[in-house]
């Protein structure tokens, strides 16, 4: 109270204090108005610039209520997350090739702390409208809808929990294996943040798993009896190239916390199959977009997707100005993606990669008959339903140790084939 008063009587002994503290105050406000257009829009890396503003007065006027530390925060760690997130996109730094085939590249790289791997897969869209762009992006946008294109049918629903800004929301995606159904269905709470990139003609859609039970845009569900909680994080890069040629570019890490089933196995699914259908999927979905569920929804968001299309139509009109086809020979930011090849795995890798599958086959094998001998075929009849069989933890290793010796076999199986044709091997261990 007596500082309160102190405060009074200095700033109103001094005029020019009092229209100096009502200009900071003014601009403040003005700034924060700024700060949240640009994170309500989307536009990242203009955010931090104001970010820093708000932060510069901050500093200036210690006492100045009006400015959301939380949000300043916020917006520069994003900004920082992206500008690393583009490095990771368009650069080979750390980036190990996995597999190249038709139009689709498919890197990994081991990460610090877990024995999973972070997968890049990249591919370009040819023959592509503007409005194409558009339905691309609209894949994303449209949350609850993801299940219907995701690949191999394992996303089961997608909760939007909050949409608080134009690309922001705070998703529950609900994931269940189908072909596995001794494993518990898993669940995620995840951030999802879109970011407008003028400087690289491009959209840029994050989505990171959190473990936290609190979060300042909704309540966060526990998770339902029986569902694990795992880790995901996803970029999708949707990037205009040339006129009619469209760059689609993904980072994804999944962790889905299975204990029985090698690190190394699931790496080899990650960085083959799985990648070459999303990138199918999402052609497909594109080719057979009109009467779709994204095209109904587009036609009732018609202002929110003509925006998008119109920054489109902005680039275009500007390349026409300057008498240039894209940016195909630019990406307009960061490292220059290598133009040459990962060197190949040398054969002898080959060689030490087969022995490597194979010891686990071997190893399989007796933990295989182990569990067999624990639980015998009278066992598992006398189960009362298949559901009580599945909950038998005896069982569930059985099958563990079973799907582990199957996918051991094949990969040796693709080795030994690979190495016969004299063909380079892309099976990270």
């Amino acid at each position: 109270m007596v500082r309160a008063e102190a405060k009074r009587k200095k700033t109103h002994g001094n005029p020019s204090n009092t229209a100096d503290e009502t200009s900071k105050t003014s601009r403040v406000s003005d700034l924060t108005a700024e700060l949240n257009e640009h994170v309500f829009q989307g536009r990242i890396f203009d955010a931090r610039v104001t970010a820093l503003k708000l932060k510069s007065l901050r500093n200036e006027q210690r006492d100045a209520a009006e400015v959301d530390v939380e949000l300043i925060s916020e917006v520069l760690d994003q900004a920082d997350h992206v500008d690393q997130l583009l490095h990771d996109l368009h650069s080979d730094d750390g980036w190990t090739l996995a597999k190249e085939s038709k139009g689709v590249t498919v890197h990994y790289r081991r990460e610090a702390g877990t024995s999973i791997h972070t997968i890049r897969a990249q591919t370009q869209f040819h023959n592509f409208e503007p409005k194409d762009f558009t339905k691309l992006c609209s894949l994303f946008v449209e949350t609850e809808c993801m299940p219907k294109w995701f690949p191999g049918g394992v996303m089961k629903k997608a909760d939007v929990l909050s949409w608080h800004s134009k690309y922001s929301k705070v998703i529950q995606l609900h994931i269940s294996l189908d072909l596995l159904p001794f494993l518990s269905s898993r669940d995620a709470i995840v951030y999802g943040n879109g970011y407008h990139l003028p400087a690289q003609n491009a959209f840029l859609i994050r989505s990171k798993s959190t473990q936290e039970d609190t979060c300042r845009y909704c309540e966060v569900p526990k998770p339902a009896k029986g569902i694990v909680r795992m880790d995901t994080e996803s970029i999708f890069f949707v990037q205009l190239l040339q006129k009619d040629v469209i760059s689609f570019k993904m980072i994804g890490r999944d962790d889905l916390k299975l204990k029985y089933i090698p690190a190394p196995l699931l790496n080899h699914i990650s960085q083959g199959h799985l990648p070459y259908e999303l990138m199918r999927t999402v052609k497909r979905t594109i080719k057979n977009f009109e009467g779709s569920v994204w095209d109904k929804k587009m036609k009732e968001r018609v202002d929110y997707y003509k925006e998008i299309e119109d920054k489109v139509h902005v680039q275009l009109e500007k390349w026409d100005k300057e008498g240039t086809n894209g940016a195909s020979d630019r990406l307009g930011y960061g490292a220059k993606v290598s133009k040459k090849p990962v060197p190949s795995a040398k054969r002898s890798k080959s060689i030490l990669l087969s022995v490597v599958v194979a010891l686990v086959a071997i190893i399989t094998i007796p933990l295989l008959f182990a569990h067999h001998r624990s639980m015998s075929l009278n066992d598992m009849v006398k189960f009362k339903s298949v559901t009580k069989l599945l909950e038998n933890e005896h069982f569930r290793r059985i099958i563990s140790s079973t799907l582990t010796l199957m996918l051991s076999l094949a990969s040796m199986r693709k080795v030994i084939k690979l190495l016969s044709s004299n063909n380079t091997l892309y099976l990270n261990i």
